[in-house]
């Protein structure tokens, strides 16, 4: 089976490939003259700009036996021309005073080396800008001429200054030979090897172009096969019936090509629209029933952070998803104690937000009735008890007590706490320690409550593990170090824990950059007023 469809394709595509191809030679023959002429352009400037600069190098240093200083130079220039491979200083009488070729390492201190070509030595002689061709073996000498408005001219002659034929577009030039002053001339080698990589250049763009040129004749063969092909109407109007809520319809088309691969697509998507109508009704329900536990989570968090005299707090919480899996409060069980947490269970979703409620109604129940420690053993048993072996909660319960000014905190496997000390303006990670909740029935020896002295200005930065996690790319996170630069520069900065907490989010959505969230932020600011 060919298709309209298909026939168009290899037709446009066979005609765009054979003018590309046809274009393609012509202008590659057409670039490559060019190429070659620009070689010797180049050449012939090069060398009338170097030549006095070679003959004085060589004054100054090969003279006075300074070999080292010359040989350098001449590498200097010939770097500056890719064109030119080598080449020689002789004096007016073919005495070959300095070869780049083989005077690369040392001076040379052999016999006198005497040019024997009696077309060079010509050309030496007339002191005259000359070139020799490579194919032909031709010596074309140059008159050249300055116009009063500056153009120069170059007339190609023959040593006897008659005027001969000029160098064809595709012909090569061996070597030119420019005269520096009375005494001494250059000969400069001519390569062509970059030629070769330019004009691939040049390929290589035409290649793009026909790669271009077959797409764009693709492209519009499937417009003209898609506006020719009558069935489609018959498509059209079986996707107008189904609109009007008709899932019970059906195309018959008849033909043997891709509208009736099409035709036979659609039924299938009458057939599994039917059917997904059936699963959206039930999506919705799900969404309205994740919508109201994402409001109950929400009522779980606290509203308003309660007041009490020595800290001011700040905290937040953002999802990544309707239900998160992170969680934090702040307990009054008297006017001068606080009894605060952040946690993160594992996950994020459904199930974990469960475990948030649990664990959130425990501590509800217990921050007044025993120690740190003695609150964490408790609340691990019924977690234990009441959730899932692989459901486990990692966190930082905190007491402050006012009176006496003192902060005691205890680490159930979560991550450290960033403490900047205004004093010394240093950032440090306090210990951590002990086992996620949940995980086995007893953790009381793993348990440690730990006091730290807190002075005006500290500031105390808990968090959950979506903040050093963020990540910008596939391979590039947060990380702590970042995190505890920030916790320094934010904590002398700002004047409160709103403002720093306000800050700390911000710079995380920052170097995120759009990126996905991967895992719940949360966060508790602490303030030493």
């Amino acid at each position: 089976m060919r298709s309209l469809k298909s026939k168009l394709i290899f037709g446009i595509s066979l005609f765009i490939v054979l003018l590309l191809t046809v274009s393609a030679f012509l202008q590659v023959r057409e670039k490559e003259k060019e190429l070659i002429n620009d070689i010797y352009l180049r050449a012939r400037s090069f060398a009338e700009l170097t030549a006095d600069k070679l003959v004085a190098d060589y004054k100054l240093y090969l003279v006075p036996d300074s070999f080292v200083y010359f040989n350098r130079n001449v590498r200097d220039i010939l770097a500056k021309n890719e064109d030119i491979a080598w080449l020689k200083l002789v004096n007016y009488s073919g005495q070959v005073l300095y070869d780049s070729e083989e005077d690369r390492e040392a001076k040379y201190s052999g016999p006198i080396r005497q040019l024997e070509d009696a077309d060079l030595l010509e050309q030496i002689k007339s002191r005259r800008l000359s070139v020799k061709t490579g194919e032909s073996s031709r010596v074309i000498f140059f008159q050249k001429n300055e116009q009063d408005d500056g153009v120069v001219s170059y007339l190609p002659v023959d040593q006897n200054d008659n005027a001969v034929e000029a160098l064809a577009s595709a012909e090569k030039v061996d070597y030119l030979v420019q005269a520096a002053d009375e005494e001494f001339s250059v000969i400069y080698g001519v390569s062509y090897q970059a030629l070769a990589s330019r004009v691939q250049a040049t390929q290589i763009r035409i290649l793009l172009l026909a790669v271009f040129g077959v797409a764009l004749g693709i492209l519009l063969a499937i417009v003209f096969g898609s506006t020719i092909t009558k069935p489609l109407a018959q498509l059209r109007r079986g996707a107008e019936i189904l609109a009007t809520g008709d899932l019970s319809h059906r195309v018959k088309v008849k033909t043997r090509d891709e509208v009736f691969q099409l035709a036979e697509t659609f039924n299938k998507m009458a057939a599994d629209l039917q059917e997904s109508t059936k699963a959206l009704v039930y999506k919705e329900r799900v969404g309205k029933e994740l919508e109201l536990a994402r409001q109950i989570q929400e009522r779980i968090i606290p509203m308003q952070i309660p007041k009490i005299t020595g800290l001011d707090l700040a905290a937040g919480i953002i999802p990544a998803e309707e239900i998160g899996g992170d969680c934090y409060d702040f307990l009054m069980p008297s006017e001068d104690e606080m009894v605060f947490y952040l946690g993160d269970v594992t996950g994020h979703g459904v199930p974990s937000g469960i475990v948030v409620s649990i664990a959130n109604a425990l501590f509800y129940a217990m921050a007044g009735v025993g120690k740190l420690d003695e609150i964490l053993v408790e609340v691990n048993s019924a977690l234990k008890a009441k959730t899932m072996p692989n459901m486990f909660v990692t966190l930082v319960l905190m007491r402050w007590l006012a009176r006496e000014a003192k902060f005691s905190y205890a680490s159930a496997g979560h991550e450290q706490i960033v403490h900047y000390r205004a004093k010394t303006d240093e950032v440090e990670l306090l210990p951590s320690g002990g086992m996620a909740l949940g995980m086995v029935k007893d953790i009381a020896k793993l348990v440690q409550v730990r006091e730290i002295e807190l002075q005006s200005g500290d500031v105390l930065f808990i968090y959950s593990d979506g903040i050093p996690e963020a990540w910008r790319n596939e391979s590039e996170m947060y990380g702590m170090d970042r995190l505890k630069r920030v916790v320094r520069e934010y904590g002398k900065s700002f004047p409160s824990a709103l403002a720093i907490k306000n800050a700390l989010i911000s710079d995380v959505y920052l170097f995120r950059q759009g990126f996905k969230q991967m895992d719940d932020i949360t966060c508790i600011v602490v303030k030493k007023t």
